[in-house]
C-alpha cells in the first residue's frame, strides 16, 4: 500500500480503505497558474499550498490532501504571458463540484485550504450553499484570509534582516523561500528581481482595477533575491500550524 498522502497518488481502493479507516477528512488547496515574476513558475501557488497541506496532514494524523485546484480567480495577473485566469462563477462551480464528489466518497470533513489569495471572496461565497447541502459531510475550509496573512508575515523569523516590503505579499522573498524549499530545480535566482515594495494597502486598489502590472512590471511585489530554502522551510511549516489549527476547530464540530 502506498505511503502518499496525495489523493491523486492513491487506486480507489487505498482511498475507499483508508476512510473506513477513519481517515475522514481531506484537504483541498484553492491554488492558481499565474505569473510570480521573472524567477518563479506559474504554478507557484499550486506547490506552497500542497507543501503545507502535506504538512499539516502528517500532523493531523488520517488525512489525505488534494488534488489540488490549479486554476484560479487570477484576473489582475492576466496582463503576463502563461497566466490563466477563471471566472468567478467558473471557480465557484468547481469547489461546489470537488466538495460533492469528496461528500460522495465517504469524506465526513472537506477543507478548503486557500493558496491564493484571490481565491478566497469566491470560496466564502460558496460556503454557505456548501455547508447546508450534504448532512453527513462538513465543508469548510480558510475562512480569515487575515489572520493568515498575519501568520504569513509573523513567520518571518526575528533577526533575519528581511523587511516586509521585501519579504512581500505576491512573488517576493517569501514564496521565493517556499519555492526554494519545495522545488528548486523550478527557481532561477539568477533572474530574480526587486518589484514594487510600495505597502500593499497603498496599492490594491490600482492593482485589482487595472492589474498588477500597472503597480509593477515584473510582477513582483516585495524582492526575490534574499530568498532561502532555510526560511522556506520555515514559513511552510508555521503556515502549516496555522492550517492545523484550523482544521482541528472544524474537527471538533463533526466528532
Amino acid at each position: 500500500m502506498s505511503s502518499s498522502l496525495l489523493i491523486d497518488e492513491l487506486s480507489w481502493v487505498e482511498i475507499r480503505d483508508r476512510i473506513s479507516a477513519g481517515w475522514e477528512t481531506v484537504i483541498v488547496p484553492l491554488g492558481s497558474t499565474e505569473q510570480h515574476g521573472p524567477a518563479l513558475p506559474l504554478l507557484t501557488d499550486n506547490e506552497h499550498g500542497v507543501q503545507t497541506a502535506v504538512r499539516a496532514a502528517r500532523l493531523l494524523g488520517k488525512t489525505l490532501v488534494g488534488p489540488v485546484l490549479t486554476l484560479g480567480y487570477s484576473a489582475e495577473h492576466t496582463a503576463f504571458p502563461g497566466t490563466v485566469s477563471l471566472s468567478k462563477s467558473t471557480l465557484a462551480s468547481l469547489i461546489h463540484d470537488v466538495a460533492e464528489s469528496h461528500a460522495r466518497s465517504g469524506f465526513k470533513l472537506v477543507y478548503f485550504w486557500v493558496a491564493h489569495g484571490g481565491n478566497s471572496p469566491i470560496l466564502q461565497e460558496v460556503l454557505p450553499t456548501l455547508k447546508a447541502k450534504w448532512p453527513r459531510c462538513r465543508v469548510t475550509g480558510l475562512k480569515d484570509l487575515q489572520a493568515y496573512i498575519s501568520t504569513t508575515w509573523d513567520a518571518i523569523p526575528p533577526g533575519v534582516g528581511v523587511p516586509l516590503s521585501k519579504s512581500g505579499s505576491h512573488a517576493g522573498e517569501f514564496e521565493a523561500s517556499m519555492m526554494l524549499a519545495a522545488r528548486s530545480e523550478l527557481v532561477d535566482m539568477n533572474v530574480a528581481a526587486e518589484g514594487c515594495g510600495a505597502p500593499f494597502e497603498s496599492i490594491a486598489a490600482t492593482m485589482f482595477k487595472s492589474g498588477i502590472h500597472t503597480v509593477s512590471p515584473n510582477g513582483v511585489l516585495g524582492d526575490q533575491r534574499p530568498a532561502s530554502a532555510e526560511r522556506g522551510n520555515y514559513y511552510l511549516n508555521k503556515l502549516a500550524e496555522y492550517l492545523v489549527a484550523d482544521l482541528e476547530k472544524e474537527r471538533e464540530k463533526v466528532r
